[in-house]
């Protein structure tokens, strides 16, 4: 059983490192495909799905609030960024931003814990479901920001022409 939860955590850690380095658009500017743009919040969504399977507290309440929460705040995000879009080539670019990012790297850092914490140290745990919490919220935070991101703001966006994997270096009003 011990070496199953260690594959769990490692496959958790390699999930959350992929939606980390597929986030990477947001943070260089870059223009990207569409299809690009839903692969951070369905690593992330995978990750904390696997620390939520493993969890050893089963808080089903925390985890549902959590979901919720990060879902709407994921959905509050999205409607601010500032997106063009070249409708021929079907490409997206989104002005710097943090918070993807950051969402990304704190579940990278949450499932490296897991594993450290659990597996490493063999340490027990308090058995409340906060880390599986966390993750779960930020997994949503992610998906409700790619939604809105992606069906709400995109359509209505600038057209602007732009090659993939390159920044035009021109404004991004909206």
């Amino acid at each position: 059983m011990k070496s199953e939860l260690f594959v769990f955590h490692v496959v958790a850690v390699l999930l959350a490192a992929a939606a980390l380095w597929s986030i990477r658009h947001e943070f260089t500017q870059r223009a990207t495909t569409r299809l690009a743009w839903a692969f951070p919040p369905l690593f992330a969504v995978v990750a904390a799905a696997i620390l939520l399977i493993v969890s050893p507290g089963k808080r089903v309440e925390l985890w549902a609030a959590a979901i919720v929460i990060g879902f709407l705040l994921g959905l509050g995000g999205g409607v601010i960024l500032k997106i063009n879009q070249d409708f021929g080539q079907k490409l997206m670019r989104v002005q710097r931003s943090w918070d993807g990012v950051g969402a990304a790297s704190l579940l990278l850092l949450l499932a490296l814990a897991r594993l450290v914490s659990s597996d490493l140290t063999t340490r027990q745990s308090g058995k409340f479901g906060i880390l599986g919490a966390s993750a779960v919220f930020l997994a949503a935070y992610l998906a409700g920001r790619y939604l809105t991101a992606r069906f709400y703001n995109a359509p209505k966006a600038i057209h602007l022409d732009m090659v993939r994997g390159q920044n035009p270096h021109r404004t991004l009003i909206n």
